[in-house]
C-alpha cells in the first residue's frame, strides 16, 4: 500500500510543545490539531485520540474529509496522524480510492511511526473477506498489515477491537470475537490475543492455567511500554485461583513468565465486591515496567472508606501489593459522582481519567471533564480547559465519554471536546481533537511575617495558577495563596505547591519556615537617679528581637492621680496605667511632657518579633 501524507508547517505548535523550565515561557496551552492544512476548521467529528512517547504525535479519527489532500473516501471515519513538530500529516487507513469503512481506536509506538487500529473496511488489504471489524497496523512506509488473523494467516471469524501497541511497534494486544487465531479457542466468548509482528504468531493471552481460555469473555486490553505485561478484563472465573466473586475482574498477564494475576483486589488481597455495570467493561493501563495498574471499578471495598456508591479509578501497586484510590481531590476528598476510563503515563506517576464528578479540581467545566492526578504529590488537575486556563463550556452533545492520551511523562494531555470556548475562533459546532500542555508552574515565596498569625504571601509564575495546595507540619491539606494567607499560631513548617487549571502542581516543594518561638522578652528598668524625673530609661532582650517597649507613667499630685497619655499628664483615679510606646527597642526611653516630683510608678512591658510579650515590669520610688 502506498503511503499518503502530506507535509504543513505546524508553526506555533512546534515550538510551543518544546520541554519548558517554567510556566511563564508558555504564553499557549491549549491548541486545536484537527483543522485542515490552512488551519481553516474541519466539517467532521475528530476523537479517539493517542500520543507518542513524546507528545509531538497525535494519532485520532475523524469523519472529516478536509484534515489534508488524499482522503478521498468523503465523510467515512478514517485514522490520522498529526507530527506537531513538523507538521506531517498522514492518512493511516489509507486504501486506494479510499477506505470502504470506517476506522477509528488508533494507538501509536513509542516514536509514532507505528500505528495499530480497527476498521471495518475490506480494501486495506487485499483477501480480507470476513465482513467485520479487524485490527490493521500501518508502518512507517505507510503498508498496511492486518494483526487480527486467523492461524493460517486468514480472515478471522469474529470482530475484533480495542487494539495496543508496544513502545517499539512489535507486539500489539487486540481483543476479539473470533475463535480460529489461535487453536484450542472454544469457549465461545471474547478473548485477548497479542500478535508478535517480528515472528507472525499470535498467542492466548487471557489464558487460564495450563494455556486454555478462559470460561468469560476478556478485553479491553492495555500492553506495557515494554511489551511484557498485558493487563486486561474478564469475566472468567478460572484465569487465577480463588476467584469467586461472581463479577469481571482485571488481570495482569506475564508474557514472560506465561502467568496470570488478578489486580482488582484490595491492599490485602481481598476480591473486589463489584466491577462495572453492564454494557461497560473494566478500563486498565499499565506502566512501563508493569509495577503499576490503574483501573476503574464499582467495588465499594478495595479501599477503606469508599462511601461514594460511584465508579472510582484505582491504582494496583503490584511490587508492594496495595491498592489506592485515585479519582480525588488534591484535598483528598472522593469524588462524587463516576470517575472512569484511566490510563497512565509510562513512567507510572501521572494518571488521566474522565469523571463527571464536580469536586474533583478547581475550574471544572459542566458534566464531564479529563483530569489528570499525579500519584506522587497527590494533586489533582483538570484537563479540559480554555487556553487561558477559564473553565470548559457546556459539552455541545448530551454525554462525551472518552478516554484522553499522555506523553509519557504526562506533561502533555490529548482529548476531545466539542466545547466553543478552548481556542478562539471555534464555530464549527463539532467534536475536535486538542493538545493541552500541562507543565506545572513554579511557587515562590514573596515575604512573609512572623508573629502570633504568621502571614506568607504566595505566587507562582504562572498567572493562571490560582489553586496552591498547602501543609502545615504533617496535617491536614488545605488551599491556600495565591496573595497572603493567614495561618495559625506555633511552630509550623509550610510546605506549598502551586497549581491551577489545565497544568499540573509543582513537583519541587515550597518549604516555608515559621518560627514562631514563644518565650517572652525581657524588660527591665533603670533607675530615676536624683532630682526631678524627665526621662525614664531602660533595657529590653530576645533571642528573635524586640519589637516594641510600651511604658505607663502614674504619679500622685496634690489631691489625685496623673497618667501619663500622650503628651500630657491627665487626671486619672488610681491605678491606671496608660501604656505609651517608648523610643529604641533594645535600649528604649520615654521622654515625658515636663518633670515630676512626687510619689511614682514606672510600668514597662516588651514584644518582641513573634508577637509575644514580657510580663509587666514597675518600679516605685518618690521623686525629690
Amino acid at each position: 500500500m502506498t503511503r499518503r501524507l502530506a507535509v504543513i508547517a505546524a508553526g506555533a505548535l512546534a515550538l510551543a510543545l518544546v520541554p519548558t523550565a517554567g510556566a511563564t515561557s508558555l504564553p499557549d496551552r491549549t491548541f486545536r490539531v484537527s483543522t485542515a492544512p490552512d488551519m481553516s476548521q474541519l466539517s467532521g467529528d475528530s476523537g479517539d485520540t493517542s500520543l507518542s512517547a513524546d507528545g509531538q504525535i497525535i494519532g485520532f479519527a475523524s469523519t472529516a474529509s478536509g484534515f489534508m489532500p488524499g482522503d478521498a473516501n468523503g465523510s467515512v471515519r478514517d485514522v490520522f496522524t498529526f507530527n506537531v513538530a513538523t507538521g506531517e500529516r498522514r492518512l493511516i487507513s489509507a486504501a486506494p480510492g479510499g477506505a470502504n469503512g470506517p476506522s477509528s481506536s488508533p494507538v501509536l509506538s513509542a516514536d509514532g511511526a507505528r500505528v495499530a487500529f480497527v476498521s471495518s473496511a475490506s480494501n486495506l488489504v487485499a483477501g480480507d473477506h470476513n465482513g467485520v471489524a479487524d485490527v490493521f497496523l500501518t508502518g512507517p512506509d505507510g503498508t498496511v498489515s492486518r494483526v487480527s488473523v486467523a492461524a493460517d494467516g486468514g480472515d478471522a471469524n469474529g470482530p475484533s477491537s480495542n487494539p495496543d501497541l508496544s513502545a517499539d511497534g512489535r507486539f500489539v494486544v487486540f481483543e476479539s470475537a473470533a475463535s480460529n487465531l489461535v487453536a484450542g479457542d472454544t469457549n465461545g466468548a471474547p478473548d485477548v490475543f497479542l500478535r508478535d509482528l517480528q515472528t507472525g504468531t499470535t498467542s492466548l493471552v487471557s489464558a487460564a492455567p495450563g494455556g486454555g481460555p478462559g470460561n468469560g469473555a476478556s478485553g479491553a486490553p492495555s500492553i506495557s511500554a515494554g511489551g511484557a505485561f498485558v493487563s486486561f478484563a474478564s469475566k472468567a472465573s478460572n484465569l487465577v485461583a480463588g476467584d469467586t466473586n461472581g463479577v469481571s475482574d482485571v488481570f495482569v498477564r506475564d508474557l514472560v513468565l506465561a502467568k496470570t494475576s488478578r489486580v482488582s483486589v484490595d491492599s490485602h488481597g481481598r476480591q473486589q465486591n463489584r466491577a462495572v455495570a453492564d454494557p461497560f467493561q473494566q478500563i486498565s493501563g499499565i506502566s512501563r515496567d508493569g509495577r503499576f495498574v490503574v483501573f476503574d471499578s464499582d467495588a465499594t471495598n478495595l479501599v477503606g472508606a469508599d462511601a461514594n456508591q460511584h465508579t472510582d479509578v484505582f491504582l494496583r501497586d503490584r511490587r508492594r501489593h496495595t491498592t489506592v484510590l485515585v479519582s480525588a481531590s488534591s484535598l483528598n476528598v472522593q469524588g462524587n459522582n463516576d470517575s472512569f476510563s484511566p490510563l497512565i503515563s509510562a513512567d507510572g506517576r501521572i494518571v488521566a481519567f474522565q469523571s463527571l464528578a464536580t469536586n474533583m479540581a478547581p475550574g471544572d467545566g459542566p458534566r464531564e471533564d479529563v483530569f489528570v492526578r499525579d500519584l506522587e504529590q497527590r494533586t489533582t488537575s483538570v484537563v479540559g480547559v480554555a487556553d487561558d486556563g477559564s473553565p470548559r463550556a457546556a459539552e455541545l452533545v448530551p454525554q462525551l465519554l472518552q478516554r484522553p492520551a499522555l506523553s509519557a511523562d504526562g506533561r502533555i494531555a490529548a482529548f476531545s471536546s466539542t466545547a466553543p470556548n478552548l481556542v478562539a475562533g471555534d464555530t464549527n459546532a463539532r467534536e475536535d481533537v486538542f493538545l493541552r500542555l500541562l507543565d506545572a508552574p513554579q511557587t515562590s515565596l514573596v515575604g512573609k511575617r512572623i508573629g502570633r498569625r504568621p502571614t506568607v504571601e504566595l505566587k507562582a509564575d504562572d498567572p493562571a495558577a490560582t489553586s496552591f495546595v498547602c501543609r502545615l507540619d504533617n496535617g491536614p491539606l488545605f488551599a491556600c495563596g495565591p496573595g497572603r494567607t493567614r495561618l495559625p499560631a506555633g511552630h509550623r513548617v509550610l510546605r506549598v505547591r502551586a497549581g491551577g487549571p489545565g497544568m499540573l502542581y509543582d513537583p519541587k516543594t515550597l518549604v516555608v519556615r515559621l518560627s514562631s518561638e514563644h518565650r517572652p522578652p525581657r524588660v527591665a528598668i533603670a533607675g530615676f537617679g536624683r532630682g526631678p524625673l524627665r526621662t525614664i530609661r531602660g533595657i529590653a532582650s530576645d533571642p528573635s528581637g524586640v519589637a516594641r517597649v510600651l511604658v505607663a507613667v502614674t504619679y500622685y499630685h496634690g489631691h489625685g492621680c496623673r497618667a501619663l497619655s500622650g503628651h500630657r499628664f491627665v487626671p486619672v483615679r488610681c491605678p491606671v496605667r496608660l501604656f505609651q510606646r517608648a523610643s529604641g527597642r533594645r535600649f528604649w526611653s520615654l521622654r515625658l511632657p515636663h518633670a515630676i516630683r512626687g510619689p511614682v510608678v514606672v510600668y514597662a512591658r516588651a514584644v518582641d518579633g513573634a508577637g509575644n510579650r514580657s510580663r509587666v515590669r514597675l518600679r516605685k520610688a518618690i521623686i525629690r
